[in-house]
């Protein structure tokens, strides 16, 4: 079955107060965290993906797609969100987060979660790349990449090479309450 996952994102993405600027402050810790556990597992996809092929789809470590990579059509190349989701969302951005990364951002995740679940379950073992950048967005909106660091306002996060990001240890969790620990710490 394909889509399921999408609708419920779309409807998420659409729920996110993407003018609340005060968030981008209080959960800039959070956010932070959520962004390098965005690049682990990029890195781990990356390089799940690249193993044994001999022209890896994505590069070497400085690649054009680094860091926010659609990694939906590298697990299959005729993933296709329906239109009609597509389109909320396209309408949905247009109006309230207009900014061209979080729009490539938010496609690419639609693309993920249009996916099929025989797809996903090739790999099992791999977490969902995009849940770390949906939350960042539901926990203050965007952010942007400056000479070579990722912004949050107050914290940021180095941009360096994928393989930098393969051993590090994962987010102790993803809920609201451990989140919320995080920035309570700052």
């Amino acid at each position: 079955m394909k889509n399921i996952h999408a609708k419920p994102l779309v409807d998420r993405i659409s729920t996110i107060d993407w003018q609340e600027e005060e968030l981008s402050f209080t959960h800039g810790a959070s956010r932070a965290q959520l962004m390098r556990e965005y690049l682990r597992r990029a890195a781990v996809w990356i390089h799940e993906l690249e193993k044994g092929t001999s022209s890896p789809p994505f590069g070497t470590g400085y690649s054009n797609n680094w860091p926010f990579i659609d990694f939906a059509h590298a697990v299959d190349h005729s993933v296709t969100p329906d239109p009609e989701l597509a389109s909320r969302l396209d309408n949905f951005l247009a109006e309230y987060a207009s900014a061209p990364l979080t729009g490539k951002i938010c496609h690419y995740a639609l693309n993920w979660y249009s996916l099929s679940d025989e797809a996903i379950s090739r790999f099992p073992d791999l977490p969902d790349p995009f849940e770390p950048l949906i939350a960042i967005f539901e926990r203050g909106g965007g952010f942007w990449i400056e000479n070579g660091f990722i912004d949050f306002v107050a914290h940021r996060v180095r941009l360096t090479d994928w393989g930098q990001h393969l051993d590090r240890q994962p987010l102790a969790s993803l809920s609201t309450e451990y989140l919320d620990s995080l920035d309570e710490d700052q």
